[in-house]
C-alpha cells in the first residue's frame, strides 16, 4: 500500500512537470535572441544553432523545474526508488513524444533539438538516483 502512495505522489508530481513544461517551453520559445549573437554559429549549422537556443532558454529552466519536484518527491516520500524518479518523467516524456510525432515534416530535426533536453534531464535522473544508492548503502 506503502508503494502504490509513493508512485502515485511521484505520477501527480509528474503530471504537474508536464504542465509546467508547457508553460516552460511556451516561455522559452517567446524569447527573442539577437540574429548577429548566433549568425557565428549559424554559419556553422542551424541545427546546432538552434540546439543552443534551446538549452539555454528551454532545457536549463525544465531541468530545474525537474530537480526540485525531485527535491519535493524526497520530502514527501521516505526512500525515494527508481521509479518514483521515472514516473516524475514520463508524463513529460510522453508528452513531448507526442509533440514531436504530430510535427509529421521535421521529425529529425526535432529530435535533434530536443535531443540536449532529455539527455539533462537524463543526466540529473542519474545522479538522483546514483546519491540516493549511496545514501541507502
Amino acid at each position: 500500500m506503502e508503494q502504490l502512495k509513493n508512485r502515485a505522489i511521484a505520477l501527480i508530481l509528474g503530471l504537474v512537470l508536464a504542465y509546467a513544461a508547457l508553460w516552460i517551453i511556451g516561455v522559452g520559445a517567446a524569447i527573442a535572441l539577437p540574429a548577429e549573437l548566433l549568425k557565428p554559429l549559424a554559419q556553422v549549422s542551424t541545427v546546432l544553432a538552434f540546439t543552443l537556443v534551446d538549452v539555454l532558454t528551454i532545457a536549463v529552466p525544465l531541468t530545474a523545474a525537474f530537480l526540485i519536484l525531485a527535491f519535493v518527491v524526497k520530502l514527501l516520500i521516505k526512500k525515494p526508488d527508481v521509479s518514483c524518479y521515472l514516473l516524475l518523467l514520463a508524463p513529460l516524456v510522453l508528452t513531448q513524444l507526442y509533440f514531436t510525432l504530430q510535427a509529421q515534416p521535421i521529425i529529425l530535426d526535432n529530435l535533434l533539438v530536443m535531443l540536449p533536453r532529455y539527455l539533462l534531464l537524463a543526466a540529473c535522473l542519474y545522479f538522483l538516483v546514483r546519491g540516493n544508492k549511496a545514501v541507502q548503502a
